[in-house]
């Protein structure tokens, strides 16, 4: 029986608590319940003036002096609650508030039930039954009215409700009705009634209120993401315009005064788009992600020789900034993706520096039994604790901070990587930061030893050997470019803008390919994979193919890396091209 009952209070009264919605329904229900309590206290006071207007003949003296003093009473006592609740603090409020008025509304119930348990005590004795019975369906209909009451707090109803009824219930006993049983049993059965029915209101209720919770909390979801998307938009387009500006400012002196074709303006120019080409790898590393194409391919690391290639990388914008950056720690070793682990540490060392405005950002490596602890500590402006879970999200920026005053804060990329490289490569990480004090990240690697080094780093590079290479891309100026590069590395090379003049090249016989360098994107709605499979058609055997793309919808960097050539992404520097092809296994 116990266990019966323990189902059914879970199936029709779920602890609120258990709710990852919890908070937000004690304060609805609340708002709810108080938002009709003035309005049910005044219709309580009418029908509890009306029933003494009833009985105004036949009841004593006494009897409507108890009556009426009262109504004033729990008059007063509500009118007196609910003034203190409208005129207390309403944005400084905690959930203890809500648990409070949770008791002022019980004992508010038990005062209006005690009244009303009166009525049979004071009227009864001298009524008629048709008065007895008025009186009753009176009670009846007005407990019925306030569904609020009934949904919100089934509890605060039951309390009210329970010495009424069983006031009645005991009275009604006492009457004659000439051997009819149902005026005997309607009190306790309309109890029974409305307390089911309570209930089941509740439960109705309060899945109603997490639908309207669910769907508030995702449209303000959907509006933060929108703006951080606006946002981001904003960001990018300024970011990448700012590199290009200055690229295409450079070329323009070049052309314009020859004493500025010279090392030093064309490094400047290499750089800028070198920055702008940073932009869009930052936008490829989320595709990848999404389209999970990523491999971690694990190999012994030595952390400190990494720690100061990344600390080279930014040390020159935290000296620029007038901030201390170093590494310290014991020399270590772990077992990681080298890639990966530079990306998640540059993104987090690069937020260290950039909202760092005074102090130091400090790179550590400590191990300690089987596991090594990076640790990247900066002295900056901390981040708030009611932003620090949505840090992680795409395209989230903080409101605040000289970077984003100057502009020249992230896209709202870097952390979401972060913590998708963590998820990936399986590296636990913490997270901890306060506002004026500093942010720190601690990630723990599997420590690796000396036996297990790989040698692989101390081989001498593959010697280029030089190539025919048939360049197919629609765009002559992507044509004109990697041609100059790999002519210059000694290739031979041949270009197609089209299938057309594919078919005119391999039909003419002049150029045999044994490597194809394709862009992925081509017209007549055809991709690389009909341009290799066109040329291996001709040729009656497979060549060895690169595909370049634009493209990062994560959909086709699947489907390409599904193809098995080697991929790279758009815009690809000469090192990037030599090395993919030096890797080939070429015959």
């Amino acid at each position: 029986m116990a266990g019966l009952l323990k189902r059914l209070k879970n199936e029709f009264l779920p602890p609120i608590k258990e709710h990852p919605l919890a908070e937000d329904l004690q304060w609805e229900r609340h708002n709810l319940f108080m938002a009709e309590v003035g309005s049910r206290m005044v219709g309580s006071v009418i029908v509890a003036c009306i029933v003494g207007l009833m009985f105004y003949s036949s009841a004593t003296a006494n009897a409507l002096l108890v009556w009426f003093s009262g109504i004033l009473f729990v008059a007063i006592n509500s009118w007196l609650l609910i003034r203190w609740h409208y005129r207390s603090d309403h944005e400084n409020r905690s959930l203890s508030y809500v648990r409070t008025w949770h008791w002022v509304n019980l004992y508010l119930s038990v005062i209006w039930g005690i009244f009303w348990a009166l009525t049979p005590f004071l009227f009864f004795p001298d009524a008629s039954q048709i008065q007895i019975l008025s009186l009753l369906l009176l009670v009846v209909v007005a407990s019925s009215m306030p569904s609020v009451t009934m949904g919100c707090y089934p509890d605060i109803y039951i309390t009210f409700l329970t010495p009424v009824f069983f006031s009645f219930s005991w009275h009604l006993l006492s009457v004659d009705f000439g051997g009819e049983i149902l005026p005997l049993i309607i009190a306790p059965l309309t109890w029974m009634m409305l307390v089911l029915f309570s209930i089941v209101i509740h439960r109705t209720h309060m899945e109603s209120i997490i639908l309207r919770l669910e769907h508030r909390n995702a449209q303000e979801l959907a509006d933060e993401r929108t703006a951080a998307k606006t946002r981001f938009i904003a960001v990018a387009s300024h970011d990448l315009r700012q590199p290009v500006q200055a690229a295409r400012l450079y070329a323009e002196a070049m052309l314009s005064n020859p004493d500025m074709r010279n090392q030093e303006t064309s490094e400047k120019l290499a750089r800028s788009l070198s920055s702008a080409s940073h932009l869009l790898d930052r936008l490829l590393d989320i595709s990848k992600l999404d389209a999970g194409v990523l491999e971690v391919n694990r190999q012994t690391i030595r952390v400190q020789k990494v720690l100061n290639e990344i600390s080279a990388v930014h040390s020159v914008h935290a000296l620029e900034k007038g901030i201390h950056l170093r590494v310290e720690g014991e020399p270590c070793l772990v077992s990681a993706d080298r890639s990966i682990l530079i990306e998640i540490l540059d993104n987090v060392i690069g937020n260290a520096v950039r909202y760092t405005e005074q102090g130091e950002v400090t790179l550590s490596a400590h191990s300690s039994g089987g596991s090594v602890c990076l640790s990247v500590k900066d002295t900056g402006q901390g981040i708030p604790k009611s932003k620090q879970a949505i840090v992680f999200e795409e395209f989230v920026q903080l409101d605040s901070g000289p970077e984003v005053v100057t502009g020249t804060a992230g896209m709202g990329l870097g952390l979401p990587i972060v913590k998708r490289l963590c998820e990936l490569h399986a590296i636990p990480f913490e997270f901890e930061s306060e506002v004026g004090v500093g942010t720190s990240f601690r990630f723990y690697l599997p420590r690796a030893f000396e036996d297990s080094m790989d040698a692989s780093d101390e081989h001498a590079p593959k010697t280029q050997v030089s190539l025919r290479i048939l360049v197919i891309d629609d765009e002559p100026q992507i044509t004109d470019s990697l041609s100059m590069i790999l002519v210059a590395a000694g290739h031979d090379v041949e270009v197609a803008h089209n299938m057309q003049q594919l078919r005119d090249v391999l039909t003419s016989g002049r150029f045999i390919p044994q490597l194809i360098l394709s862009d992925d994107r081509l017209p007549g709605n055809l991709a690389s994979g009909d341009m290799i499979e066109e040329v291996n058609s001709h040729l009656g055997r497979p060549v060895p193919a690169i595909i370049m793309t634009g493209n990062t919808s994560p959909e086709r960097i699947q489907a390409l890396k599904a193809s098995g050539y080697p991929v790279l992404f758009k815009p690809v520097s000469n090192a990037e091209i030599t090395l993919a092809i030096t890797q080939l296994d070429l015959p």
